[in-house]
């Protein structure tokens, strides 16, 4: 099956299929697949022509999909047995407490847009002179491995294009003018040949 320039095979579980996508790990490929209610151990060649639509669909933008309502966990009417208040509260991929009705796949951003978003991201580093953004701008680690031996990923991996950044003003400013050297003109020069003539004549 085609599906958003990646073509994932028939025999694979749609869960580790969507694992292609630069940006979707098993954790969110598995919230991907309860968000459309399409089943985990379901093979990519069983997708209906709906759920390829609609996997596709919300593939395509996901923030712009409509949150679908909680499902209910007690009869109508009912009222949940215990208090729940002092468990633990669930939480995100990044370890802050999500708050209630916010939904976990709103920001989520694959492809193109995940890898805008790291290079806008390393290249604000850059600007504003943190470690992390000097360690990009020369190519190597930058979580504090070892640059010795096993350097050689990151110094292919973490380069960043040099063509849009510079360790210098790019434009003269007030304080630091750029500095030409004087033209001398031919007539400058034709009024000093007298000067440096009679010198050499005493």
């Amino acid at each position: 099956m085609h599906l958003l320039g990646h073509n994932l095979p028939d025999h694979k579980l749609i869960r580790v299929a969507l694992t292609s996508f630069h940006g979707v790990s098993n954790h969110t490929s598995s919230r991907i697949l309860a968000r459309l209610q399409i089943h985990e151990q379901a093979l990519v060649s069983s997708l209906t022509e709906q759920q390829v639509t609609a996997l596709s669909a919300f593939l395509s933008s996901p923030s712009n999909t409509a949150v679908p309502s909680p499902t209910p966990v007690c009869p109508p009417g009912a009222t949940p047995h215990g208090d729940w208040s002092g468990f633990p509260q669930p939480r995100t991929t990044k370890g802050k407490a999500r708050m209630d009705g916010e939904d976990p796949l709103q920001n989520l951003k694959i492809e193109t847009d995940l890898r805008r978003s790291v290079q806008s991201d390393i290249a604000h580093m850059r600007t504003i002179g943190t470690y992390k953004g000097r360690r990009h701008a020369a190519g190597l680690p930058v979580r504090g491995q070892n640059t010795q031996t096993n350097a050689k990923t990151a110094r292919k991996l973490n380069k960043v294009d040099r063509r849009t950044f510079s360790t210098s003003p790019l434009r003269p400013t007030a304080e630091s003018p750029i500095r030409r050297p004087v033209q001398h003109t031919s007539a400058l020069m034709s009024s000093l040949n007298p000067i440096v003539k009679s010198r050499f004549a005493q």
